[in-house]
């Protein structure tokens, strides 16, 4: 199980655009909260998604929002 807190789980409900099921799993994680292996599996890939839309600025470095989502992918990963 992979444990997110509330500024995680927020922002990945802002940021990303989730499937029905992922945005109710995120919805029901409480403060501390975590998430099963299948659902972080599905998280990363929609962060690592979103990355390679919005993670770089014209110069390829890394915008704010290209840094937090590196810290989730990095977050998520089930080794």
């Amino acid at each position: 199980m992979i444990r997110l807190n509330r500024n995680d789980v927020a922002f990945l409900l802002t940021t990303l655009q989730l499937t029905p099921d992922l945005s109710q799993v995120l919805t029901a994680i409480s403060e501390g909260g975590g998430v099963s292996d299948d659902h972080a599996d599905k998280l990363r890939d929609c962060c690592t998604d979103r990355l390679d839309e919005v993670g770089f600025d014209k110069n390829y470095e890394l915008t704010d929002d290209g840094k937090k989502l590196e810290q989730l992918v990095d977050k998520l990963f089930i080794g």
